[in-house]
């Protein structure tokens, strides 16, 4: 019975200091609420992450593990003593299951939080209000029944079935009476139930009363018979039968030794002296709001960095044929963000066709054309390297091989020898000596996918070889490299595409040999995919119990080990990044997110000191299209650019990059601000939000871009205030030109959230959305004074900003 006298004795709040098992049997509201830090839940294999302001109703007897350690976190439970609540079911998360009312939920749990506080100064109706309204706003969002629906596959209704077991087990329960309800025969029924669940229904129903008396035999002083009849169990006889069929002791016998040998460590406490304080000190954070910074820069100190090491990956040369990835090719490099161009396949028998000893080079003019005329330099990748379009590192949505008319090294070096002749002849000498060359090393692995194995194959002299062997490759490469060098003899060659993110072999001894030998390496060539290789090897290890909180600079660790290598063999040649992203595949919402503009960013900026050139992957999402995107605007592509040209966020940080100066004057992990003399400021800002948990442990659930925002860690809105010193004039006047763009101006996800529901867009919107997908500017003047300039910058969570700051000329 309810009290309404002592509001607390129905509201119980518990602080989440560890990791625990959670599990519950009563028909109260159980909720976990996180002010701060990370949280993460398991249960029934599926794997969430709350982050700041994130809630979760625990489901009733359903075991939850929950992941607490170092986040502020709370258990919250309220009595629920309502007649009609017999039926209802509260279930469901902020994170994946967010509602209209979310934004008042949480308001209401953090007054009910801040009520406790003020224990002594509050009234009871005040308590009560705050109760009664949680309550009713829970019951509109976040309640479902657990009766039977008769319009439901037999796949549905065994789990509402398993639902409505979850919830009412302690009732008579009985598989003919439910089998009736949902007109279906028993023996049907039951066969259906052990096909999806794994058992019986009767042996899940006694399952599950059993889990509840294991709890009150462990936690409570009751008699076995009161907990025998409070789980379901009519006959006392019947359930002391079962009990030591499925556990091996009577209840008595249980309990004795599970008490003896038991060394329980409380899941959660009740709120204490530390966790008040605690609690106030997060409010008065959280009514700051913001976290405040004060930079000062003296603009005469400066050093010099080159940031106009940028390549971008146009993809497989015979896309560049396609008028419309043309078109996008010469859009994007008006702004110059880019030197190289790198594709590949460019050599492949459907794109230089061999008529008996003469070759058509119409398709590869045409294609080198397209890239020069943007104002490209080629980066060429002449290995036997196809098209592929990845659905994970083992599974390929889409494969166009490399075809090879011939399998006999010699041929191979004939035709290395007729492209670059005929190269000089149309090029020019001087011209194809800027280009690059890249001789890729096959992964047997990615070949064995695509059941392209014979790729690999080189045949020398009657004998047959595998390319991805490294004393084939080096020989191989040595002997390209004499055969371009005799025709182009300045031109760089390099190789041999290493994935950082997935290799495991001790590199050393094959770079050893390769960088000593005749045909040694201009550079060396590397991949990385961060997110894949992090979340592989959890889904091999297959062990949720360990919570990783993944390297967001994992990137720029693996560089400084690879150069740290480097630098032990003695390799005086340059490193490239060819390729990099969070992820090689093509289906994934969170290269549509405004994450992309701080993590290219973030990485980009991190790596450039260790690196002579980076690529990204890649251009444009018409390079992974397929079938199943015919209709599709967003879904999940790698592009900088949508596939009908709309800008994405990471097309943005490219562009602001390009607009810096190579004179540092300040730099620090989100900040970065440089000089053009004599009278013009470039400052770079952004923040930062890694990916949090839920993207490495959830493998089922499908994150689209009405909820990818969960997939990111939270955080504050940060103001700078940025002083800039020793300016050359005393008092002078400024123009600032500010750029912003992020989630809330001008990313594509949110403005296609904004356009409504629709995934495929007409001219109409595609023209509507190329200019709303850009930065928001203003424009202000300044004034300095006493040599100095102050600027005041607000950044929000996974924002990007530049400011371009000029002296006026009067």
């Amino acid at each position: 019975m309810m009290r309404l006298i002592e509001p607390w004795e129905n509201i119980a709040i518990n602080v989440l200091t560890e990791n625990c098992v959670m599990q519950h049997f009563d028909n109260n509201i159980h909720l976990i609420y996180v002010l701060a830090g990370e949280v993460t839940i398991e249960k029934e294999e599926n794997v969430l992450s709350l982050q700041k302001n994130d809630f979760y109703l625990l489901s009733k007897s359903l075991v939850h593990t929950v992941y607490a350690k170092g986040a502020r976190a709370f258990e919250i439970v309220l009595d629920y003593y309502f007649e009609d609540s017999e039926n209802r079911v509260f279930e469901g998360n902020s994170v994946t299951d967010s509602k209209n009312l979310d934004g008042q939920i949480i308001q209401s749990i953090e007054r009910i939080l801040k009520l406790y506080l003020l224990k002594e100064e509050q009234s009871v109706s005040e308590v009560f209000e705050e109760y009664f309204h949680v309550i009713h706003l829970l019951e509109k969002e976040y309640t479902k029944s657990s009766s039977f629906e008769e319009e439901r596959s037999m796949k549905q209704k065994v789990y509402e079935l398993k639902f409505y077991i979850d919830n009412n087990f302690e009732k008579d329960i009985r598989l003919v009476d439910i089998a009736n309800k949902l007109y279906v025969s028993d023996q049907y029924l039951s066969r259906s139930f052990s096909n999806e669940i794994g058992m019986p229904m009767n042996e899940y129903l006694i399952r599950k009363r059993l889990e509840k008396v294991r709890k009150d035999l462990l936690e409570t002083e009751k008699s076995i018979t009161d907990i025998a009849f409070s789980a379901g169990f009519s006959n006392i006889n019947s359930f002391n039968r079962l009990f030591k069929k499925y556990q091996g002791l009577t209840p008595s016998e249980f309990r004795k030794e599970i008490k003896a040998e038991a060394k329980i460590k409380p899941k959660q406490h009740s709120m204490e002296e530390a966790d008040i304080h605690n609690l106030e000190v997060y409010f008065k954070e959280k009514e700051a709001q913001i976290d405040d910074e004060t930079i000062q820069v003296s603009m005469q100190e400066a050093v010099q960095q080159e940031f106009h090491k940028n390549m971008i990956n146009l993809g497989y040369a015979g896309d560049l044929t396609h008028a419309s990835f043309a078109d996008q090719i010469a859009n994007l490099q008006q702004n110059e963000s880019f030197k190289y161009g790198r594709i590949w396949g460019l050599l492949s028998e459907e794109i230089l066709e061999q008529v008996g000893d003469d070759y058509d080079f119409s398709t590869v003019d045409e294609i080198l054309q397209i890239m020069i005329k943007a104002g490209f330099k080629p980066f060429l990748e002449l290995g036997f390297k196809g098209k592929l379009i990845h659905e994970s590192h083992t599974q390929i949505i889409k494969s166009h091989p490399f075809i090879r008319k011939s399998y006999e090294l010699s041929d191979l070096l004939d035709r290395f020898q007729a492209f670059f002749h005929h190269c000089t002849d149309i090029f020019g000498l001087e011209e194809v000596s800027t280009w690059i060359v890249e001789i890729w090393k096959p992964n047997p692995l990615v070949l064995q996918t695509i059941g392209s194995e014979e790729l690999n194959r080189i045949d020398d002299d009657g004998v047959q070889l595998k390319l991805s062997q490294d004393q084939t490759y080096i020989r191989v490469f040595s002997l390209i490299k004499e055969t371009i060098r005799r025709i182009v003899p300045e031109i760089q060659i390099g190789g041999c595409g290493l994935s950082l993110d997935i290799e495991t072999r001790d590199l050393g001894s094959f770079l050893t040999q390769w960088i000593k030998g005749q045909g040694a390496p201009d550079f060396i060539s590397l991949s990385i995919y961060p997110m894949d290789a992090v979340k592989q090897q959890l889904n091999q290890r297959k062990d949720p119990h360990n919570p990783i909180s993944p390297n967001s600079n994992y990137m720029l660790h693996r560089l400084k080990e690879f150069k740290a290598l480097l630098k032990e063999i003695r390799y005086q040649g340059k490193t490239y990044i060819t390729e990099f992203n969070v992820t090689i595949l093509s289906r994934d919402i969170i290269n549509d997110t405004a994450f992309k503009g701080s993590y290219i960013l973030k990485n980009a900026l991190a790596v450039m000191p260790y690196c002579d050139l980076i690529g990204y992957w890649q251009l444009t999402d018409l390079a992974v299209t397929t079938f199943d995107t015919a209709n599709k605007e967003i879904f999940g592509g790698s592009g900088l650019i949508s596939k009908s040209g709309i800008p994405k966020i990471g097309y943005f940080a490219y562009l602001f990059l390009s607009k810096l100066s190579d004179q540092v004057v300040y730099q620090s992990e989100e900040l970065l601000i440089t000089k053009e003399e004599p009278n013009r400021i470039q400052i770079l800002c952004f923040s930062y939000s890694h990916l949090n948990s839920t993207y490495y442990y959830d493998f089922n659930s499908v994150f689209t871009r009405r909820n990818a925002s969960a997939l990111f860690a939270s955080s504050n809105v940060q103001t700078k205030q940025i002083l800039l010193k020793n300016l050359t004039d005393e008092k002078s006047r400024y123009r600032m030109k500010h750029y912003r763009i992020g989630p809330e101006a001008g990313n594509i996800l949110e403005e296609i959230n904004q356009v409504g529901s629709t995934d495929r867009l007409d001219d109409e919107l595609v023209t509507y959305l190329k200019q709303r997908c850009q930065p928001r500017i203003e424009v202000n003047e300044m004034v300095s004074r006493n040599y100095q300039l102050t600027i005041d910058l607000e950044i929000h969570p996974q924002e990007i900003q530049l400011i371009e700051i000029q002296k006026s000329s009067h």
